[in-house]
């Protein structure tokens, strides 16, 4: 039993390993979008044809002088910060892709439920699949749509990995911890719809600062509020609905379950409390680059921690502590 024990953490700790790994992308992946280094390389997967990108413009081969994503009338576009920062994104997506494939071969060798393999499995399919849309990112020249579902992906990847955490444990057993409490389900599923459509939201309000950036060439960043639509607005209301409703949630799970287990309910309150407050600077203060990379991580975590506490108040024994 002790050695079945080791197995198992070691596999766990290759999922949370994995998912802090994409959660570290997602933030290299915003400081990528506020600096502007998206396509700091022209191609995928080298960068100027190049395994290791040039620090210098006279390191770029001829043929890019005329490509239409790096240069404009013959003229190379070459920043070096820029393409290292879009590199060490791929490099970091690479260190991801192994890290997923090697939870996958643990969950082969010592996944003790075959739903948690599954999702292993699930996980790997989408890293696969995230690299190739890194790719299309770069060749569609940035088309928001694409990077909007780039960063889709990413999240669906995360929440694969979690499950996989989740399942990685006999304890867990598929029955609901709130079959006679309808008052809290009905809490626990509007606060996920309202946090998924704010994430939403603020895709569709990072996609429209996203041409701003490259209207202005990352310019006079104080004339971008008044520049957004309607989903701004909505954006930003909303996250005070979404605030209320978390409190109420962690109402209903106090009078319920232990101190033990609050963590699950207050994490996502407290992630969005530093959202709003990100969220404010980026709107007052024009839209910092350094802020960016923060409210976007921020955003990604909450969902991931409101799919976590779904997965443990949902589908886990009431017996069970759920705890990671």
């Amino acid at each position: 039993m002790p050695d079945s024990d080791n197995t198992i953490r070691r596999y766990r700790r290759s999922i949370r390993t994995s998912f802090f790994l994409v959660l570290f992308l997602v933030f290299v992946g915003g400081v990528v979008r506020s600096t502007g280094a998206g396509l700091g390389c022209p191609d995928w997967p080298k960068c100027f044809g190049l395994w290791i990108p040039p620090t210098h413009i006279s390191e770029v081969p001829d043929k890019y002088w005329n490509d239409p994503l790096s240069s404009v009338n013959g003229q190379i576009i070459f920043n070096p910060v820029k393409t290292w920062i879009e590199y060490v994104n791929r490099l970091i997506g690479v260190v991801i892709g192994f890290a997923i494939f090697l939870q996958f071969v643990f969950s082969v060798l010592y996944g003790p439920t075959t739903v948690g393999k599954r999702f292993s499995l699930l996980a790997l399919f989408l890293v696969l699949f995230e690299g190739w849309l890194g790719s299309k990112v770069v060749s569609t020249d940035l088309k928001p749509l694409v990077i909007s579902l780039h960063l889709f992906v990413a999240l669906i990847l995360g929440c694969a990995l979690l499950a996989a955490l989740f399942y990685a444990s006999n304890r867990k057993i598929p029955v609901s911890a709130f079959k006679n409490d309808k008052s809290v389900e009905r809490v626990l599923w509007l606060t996920s719809l309202l946090i998924f459509l704010q994430f939403f939201l603020g895709t569709e309000v990072r996609s429209q600062v996203d041409v701003l950036f490259r209207r202005f060439d990352f310019e006079f960043r104080d004339l971008y509020v008044q520049q957004l639509n309607w989903s701004f607005y909505v954006h930003r209301t909303l996250s005070i609905l979404v605030l209320i409703m978390m409190v109420l949630q962690i109402l209903r799970f106090a009078k319920r379950f232990p101190v033990v287990n609050l963590y699950q309910v207050i994490t996502p309150f407290v992630l969005t409390l530093f959202l709003i407050l990100s969220g404010v600077i980026l709107v007052y203060f024009d839209f910092p680059a350094l802020v960016q990379p923060f409210h976007l991580v921020l955003g990604f975590s909450i969902v991931c921690a409101q799919f976590w506490l779904i997965l443990n108040h949902r589908f886990s024994d009431p017996s069970s502590n759920g705890s990671a």
